[in-house]
């Protein structure tokens, strides 16, 4: 979830098509803005946004956006820098290239694959535009581990 245009729209014809489907979002750690007004309710912005995913990226929530996920999305999850880096070495190996935001669904699956109900799961890959340095050090964090 970066200004949330994207997960509203999914959210939006996902839940339109199956009511009962669960539209889970994920902000980057160092940049949980909308976590946290999705959490609270209202717009809570944050000092900084520092984070590898350029996508998720925002500072200050727009209250409508928020409004608007809040109707939609059933669930916010964090996930860290080295989990965005470990989802874009395991994409890599199964051949496809995706930028940290676009890894975040990625790597919050396997955080924790065990929070997902039963069911079939979709994890939403976007985005191949990685800069080398962030997927060199996916690589190379993946050869230390």
């Amino acid at each position: 979830m970066g200004d949330t245009v994207l997960i509203h729209g999914i959210a939006s014809a996902a839940k339109h098509l199956r009511p009962e489907v669960r539209v889970v979002g994920i902000q980057a750690e160092c940049a949980s803005a909308y976590y946290l007004s999705w959490k609270r309710g209202s717009a809570v912005s944050t000092d900084t946004c520092d984070t590898i995913a350029d996508g998720l990226a925002t500072r200050t929530p727009i209250e409508d956006n928020v409004a608007a996920i809040r109707e939609l999305v059933d669930d916010v999850r964090l996930v860290t820098e080295d989990q965005m880096l470990r989802a874009i070495d395991l994409l890599v190996k199964e051949h496809v290239v995706a930028e940290p935001a676009g890894a975040a669904a990625t790597a919050a699956w396997l955080a924790d694959s065990t929070a997902a109900p039963r069911g079939p799961i979709v994890l939403l890959v976007t985005g191949s535009n990685i800069a080398e340095t962030i997927l060199r050090r996916a690589l190379t964090n993946a050869e230390k581990s």
